[in-house]
């Protein structure tokens, strides 16, 4: 609102709330401690559960931070910046995202007391963003580096990924489970943490966790188009379509004159005719196995049966780019323009029944492009969490055969980093230089975090971290919190990718200066259509609730 010769001027409409400088960074940082509060007690190995229930009463155990957030219906728009953030480091890593909340979280809380001691928002920003730099120098100099990364260190990586995870009691199953399906599917000149999204999981209820598997090559919900067709197909060619077996109808009405009774027999014989020849091109060319994205009719199942061939429809476009990848087809649009090479090969194409549902294993693929892990469990929350632990998994070891960088984790790392930049600290003259040492000492939370969950004293544990990292060579030294001890992580193998901490340190602090760079915060009226989804209060402390309801707003 302004005014004119004392006349109040509306600029903003009616009901917009507005605040202004250190009462709207309040309320950002407030938000943000809030959501780093809710995932901080999931963190490391003796992290514990959260359960989360929508509106409908669907329950979600999972500690995974990437999840939790996701399900927050949050409505204050800093602590949605926060989850914003933490989907940024799934993307890109596929793990860390608790770790990157609950620094961002800490040096908000630093940067509010600086703020209060009357240094400004704009020397704080750059005293944490010179800190983060150099933070960033200081891990590629720590980190160990090897010309190839061999398949036990994968195996340390992803374990260590796991030990937080509700199933860490399989986490050697699930461990192997993920670096044999991405060495697998290596291709030279393509990353191997984008050909995480070539390995299908597929979740089936019933045996016991450790009889998983990998298949190489791709398993389909899918069943045969007709119930006479082969259950087991050996030595598969396969044909990967994306054509309608059906005759298409005209857009636009018209009539058409018979004169002689037997016209109508030879008409109606058309459609049948060229059906027909579907299924003869399929067999002069080799096929007997269709895997069809879009619909096959019954009088096409029908034919394709006459000449041995299995047929599969309505596969999705993603899954059909799997199959391709994994059996080495061309995607064919038109049956006339299909040859012998846009064939794909498998040594066994075979239909079982699990858990009540018809699966199609399509295995024994020659150098396969991608490939499929069948997941089996107990209870359906055991199962997606599975799924959820074995993507972090696969995300690490897949930069880790990208990058083969590595760091001790249990909160060596950042120990080593807050050690390092305090001695960067006192070469900084000015202001910036207490941004800096809050900074230093914000890393610290992962460490104390993980003491507290595992019910340590994080003061004892702390203290004899520093003294460690205080002198040279001691670089690997963390929390081994299954023995309760500080130990030298290399040779405990609690390691994880130096990529991993990397993008931990850029997101936390590029969320903790955007954050203190807002001096202005305007919010519209809210619409009076409804209230929070779900349309339950929410239940929790500090605006908390189920999925359903759960509004987070300050």
């Amino acid at each position: 609102m302004a005014q004119l010769g004392g006349i109040p001027i509306l600029i903003l409409k009616e009901g917009t709330e507005q605040s202004k400088g250190n009462t709207a960074r309040d309320k950002n940082i407030i938000a943000i401690q809030a959501v780093a509060d809710a995932v901080k007690s999931t963190l490391g190995p003796r992290g514990m559960d959260k359960m989360m229930v929508d509106s409908l009463g669907d329950i979600t155990i999972t500690n995974d931070g990437a999840t939790i957030l996701e399900s927050l219906e949050i409505q204050n728009p800093g602590a949605k910046m926060a989850v914003a953030i933490a989907r940024s480091q799934d993307q890109n890593v596929g793990d860390g995202t608790t770790s990157s909340v609950i620094i961002a979280g800490h040096l908000l809380g630093v940067a509010g007391d600086l703020m209060k001691q009357g240094i400004h928002p704009s020397i704080i920003t750059k005293g944490f963003q010179m800190a983060s730099k150099k933070a960033r120098e200081i891990l590629k100099n720590v980190a160990k580096k090897y010309d190839n990364i061999d398949k036990e260190i994968l195996m340390k990586a992803a374990i260590t990924t796991m030990n937080s995870k509700g199933v860490a009691g399989d986490r050697e199953i699930f461990a192997r489970l993920s670096v044999d399906s991405l060495v697998a599917i290596q291709s030279k000149g393509i990353s191997n943490f984008k050909n995480v999204k070539n390995v299908m999981i597929v979740k089936k209820k019933g045996k016991a966790i450790h009889e998983s598997e990998i298949v190489k090559g791709i398993i389909l919900e899918k069943e045969p188009v007709h119930p006479l067709m082969a259950r087991v197909v050996k030595g598969a060619k396969i044909a990967v379509m994306a054509q309608s077996f059906e005759i298409k109808k005209t857009e636009f009405s018209s009539d058409l004159q018979i004169g002689r009774p037997e016209d109508i027999e030879e008409f109606l014989n058309q459609e049948e005719k060229m059906i027909k020849r579907f299924a003869e091109i399929l067999k002069k060319n080799g096929v007997n196995v269709i895997i069809n994205q879009k619909g096959i009719e019954d009088d096409a199942a029908h034919y394709l049966n006459k000449e041995g061939i299995v047929a599969i429809k309505s596969v999705t476009k993603t899954d059909l780019e799997k199959l391709a990848k994994a059996v080495g087809a061309n995607i064919v649009e038109k049956i006339e323009a299909i040859t012998p090479e846009d064939l794909g090969y498998a040594e066994t194409v075979e239909f079982k029944k699990i858990a009540g549902d018809d699966l199609c294993f399509i295995s024994g693929c020659k150098n396969p492009k991608a490939v499929s892990i069948l997941v089996r469990g107990g209870v359906n929350n055991n199962l997606a969490e599975s799924e959820r632990t074995l993507n972090d998994a696969l995300c690490i070891v897949g930069k880790l055969m990208d990058e083969f960088e590595i760091v001790a984790g249990g909160g060596g790392i950042e120990m080593e980093i807050c050690a390092r930049l305090l001695e960067y600290a006192e070469t900084i003259p000015g202001k910036e230089r207490i941004a800096i040492e809050g900074f230093a000492r914000s890393l610290e939370i992962i460490p104390i975090t993980l003491s507290e969950n595992a019910g340590l004293d994080p003061i004892d544990m702390v203290a004899e971290l520093r003294q460690k990292h205080e002198k040279p060579g001691n670089e690997w030294y963390g929390l081994e919190l299954f023995s309760q001890k500080i130990a030298n992580n290399f040779e405990t193998g609690v390691i994880e990718p130096a990529s991993n901490i990397e993008n931990i340190l850029k997101s936390s602090t590029e969320l903790a200066t955007m954050i203190l760079r807002i001096d202005e915060m305007i919010r519209a009226k809210k619409s009076d259509l409804g209230g929070m989804p779900g349309g339950m209060p929410g239940g929790m402390p500090g605006g908390m609730g189920g999925m359903g309801g759960m509004g987070m707003d300050y």
